[in-house]
C-alpha cells in the first residue's frame, strides 16, 4: 500500500504524459470583430514571427519537493515549448513563430479591418499592400507544484481539494504594420501580459499552457484597435 501511495502521488505530479497544444482563438466570442464589410481595401501578408526569447529552462528545481518539509517544487522556463516538465502536463507543442503568426491572420480577418489578410514564409508578400511582421520577446513560464512539506506523499491532499499548484504564462511580442508600397513603418506596438491559475485535481488540471492562447487574444484584440486608429 504504501508503494502504491508513492506511485499515485508521482504519476499526479507530473501529468502521466499528457501533452497540451497551443490552440486559438481561446474563445471564439471574443475575438475583435469591426465591420462585416472591410474596413480598409487593402492586403496584409503576415510572415512567421521573429524568434527572441532566451534559452534557460530550469526542471531540476522541481525536485526541491522532495526535501522534507520543502512545501513546493518549481520550474521555470523561457521557452516552454522545449520542456518535459510541468504541474499537470509532460509536453506542450508550440510552434512559436508559426502559431502567433496564424493566431495573428486569425484575429485580423475575423475583424474586418482589411480585405484580405495572409499567411506567408514570404514568397506572396507582393501580393500584399502591406506586410505585419512580429518578434517574440518572452513565452517565459513559471510553474509550482503545491506538496505541502509531504516529500513523496506531496500529492495525497490533492485528493480532498487542495491546490496542486499554480501556472503562470507570460506572453511579450512586438508587432510592426510596414507600407510595401512606400516601405515605411506605419505602426509598431510592444505587447506584454501575463496570466496565472491555481490548479487542482478537479479543477484547472492540464491547463498549465492553455493561458498562452488568451493572451494572444487579448494581445490582438488591443492590436486591432490600434491598428483601426492609424489607417485611413
Amino acid at each position: 500500500m504504501k508503494k502504491l501511495l508513492i506511485v499515485i502521488a508521482l504519476l499526479s505530479i507530473y501529468g502521466c504524459g499528457t501533452t497540451a497544444k497551443f490552440v486559438y482563438p481561446a474563445n471564439v466570442n471574443d475575438i475583435k470583430h469591426i465591420t462585416d464589410t472591410p474596413f480598409k481595401q487593402s492586403k496584409v501578408a503576415i510572415v512567421p514571427f521573429k524568434e527572441k526569447r532566451g534559452d534557460e529552462n530550469d526542471s531540476s528545481t522541481y525536485w526541491l519537493y522532495l526535501i522534507p518539509l520543502m512545501p513546493y517544487g518549481y520550474g521555470k522556463y523561457e521557452r516552454p515549448d522545449a520542456a518535459r516538465m510541468f504541474n499537470t502536463i509532460s509536453e506542450f507543442e508550440f510552434s512559436v513563430s508559426e502559431d502567433l503568426a496564424k493566431a495573428s491572420v486569425y484575429s485580423l480577418k475575423e475583424s474586418g479591418l482589411f480585405q484580405d489578410v495572409f499567411f506567408t514564409f514570404g514568397g506572396e508578400k507582393d501580393k500584399a499592400n502591406y506586410l505585419l511582421e512580429g518578434e517574440v520577446l518572452s513565452t517565459n513560464y513559471e510553474g509550482k507544484v503545491w506538496t505541502y512539506g509531504l516529500s513523496v506523499y506531496g500529492a495525497l491532499p490533492w485528493f480532498f481539494g487542495l491546490p496542486a499548484g499554480t501556472s503562470t504564462n507570460e506572453l511579450d511580442l512586438v508587432l510592426k504594420l510596414t507600407n510595401l508600397q512606400t516601405n515605411q513603418v506605419i505602426w509598431k506596438k510592444q505587447y506584454k501580459k501575463e496570466m496565472s491559475i491555481t490548479q487542482g485535481l478537479y479543477y484547472k488540471y492540464g491547463h498549465d499552457v492553455r493561458g498562452y492562447s488568451y493572451l494572444m487574444q487579448n494581445i490582438m484584440n488591443e492590436a486591432i484597435n490600434d491598428m483601426q486608429k492609424v489607417m485611413h
